[in-house]
């Protein structure tokens, strides 16, 4: 950060500018102004993008999923979990269309000589552990659009879609895409009856010193409830649930979970999702959630037979 923007400063310009917003009151979000840009609101002030974008650095752990379904194909993603070519998962990559992003790493923070290296002309930093001294320094570089909340990593799926959305000129898209995954949970939920005030827990493939551990946030079980289910409360005991959805991601942790005998004795209450469904239930996306949308109920159907 130049000597000139001290954090404190940097800190007061931001808040400053926010607040200059709410006073003068705001457009539709995502409105193209009259000089052809767009402005994103994000929990370090805002972000002007002078035009559509068309070199796009994801710098987050999930928003090549949100880019690819509005036909943005990123110049640069990163890797969260998986070992999936080019950090994409299957079903988003035939969305790349034949290209090959350049794949950066979280390890040992967002790298940000890397990405300046690429030349972007847009960062999404949303889901990427962005604070106020590193949004600075990419602000630098290109526009940078940050999470919208204190969430820095994993805030709600929809807030990060909307804010992806706009940053691209595709707020509208964006949320139709939205309303689709939304309509698609419910109507699969009255498609299924049989899951109306059913409990379901929703859990990491794999034990925390011998115990089950719920999957977070809470927004993640949204979708559920959508189906019809009532989510049991993370403190309970998973045996008390009609069914525990535990997102493994290979039959060595299937294995591992069987063989504590609780678990075992659960017999076909218990659903393992193997890798593919369990990385479409973290990605949480647009292009993620109608893979969970189809594959998940029938299990869940035999689950509760």
């Amino acid at each position: 950060m130049p000597a000139a923007l001290s954090r404190r400063s940097f800190l007061a310009l931001t808040a400053g500018t926010a607040a200059l917003v709410a006073a003068c009151g705001s457009e539709k979000p995502g409105t193209v102004a009259e000089d052809g840009s767009v402005t994103v609101k994000h929990v370090f002030g805002e972000t002007k993008i002078p035009g559509p974008p068309t070199r796009v650095v994801s710098a987050g752990l999930t928003g090549q999923d949100d880019l690819l379904a509005l036909g943005v194909v990123p110049i640069a993603v990163t890797d969260w979990f998986g070992g999936e070519p080019f950090a994409v998962w299957p079903w988003a990559q035939p969305k790349l269309g034949g290209a090959q992003p350049v794949v950066l790493s979280l390890a040992d923070g967002i790298q940000v000589a890397q990405i300046a290296s690429l030349n972007p002309d847009l960062i999404v930093a949303t889901n990427a552990g962005l604070d106020a001294d590193t949004y600075a320094r990419l602000s630098e570089i290109a526009p940078t659009v940050a999470q919208t909340g204190q969430d820095a990593f994993f805030e709600p799926w929809r807030d990060q879609a909307t804010t992806i959305g706009q940053a691209v000129f595709k707020h509208d898209d964006m949320q139709a895409l939205i309303t689709a995954v939304d309509e698609q949970f419910t109507a699969t939920g009255a498609d299924h009856p049989q899951f109306t005030g059913k409990r379901a827990m929703l859990l990491h493939g794999r034990l925390d010193h011998g115990q089950p551990q719920p999957l977070t946030p809470t927004w993640r079980t949204e979708f559920l409830t959508q189906l019809g289910f009532v989510v049991a409360d993370p403190a309970d005991d998973p045996d008390s649930a009609d069914v525990a959805i535990w997102c493994t991601e290979s039959d060595e942790e299937q294995a591992a979970l069987l063989a504590d005998p609780g678990i075992a004795a659960r017999g076909t209450r218990n659903l393992f999702t193997g890798k593919e469904l369990a990385g479409a239930i973290a990605f949480a996306s647009p292009l993620s959630y109608p893979v969970v949308a189809e594959q998940l109920p029938p299990r869940l159907t035999q689950a509760l037979a």
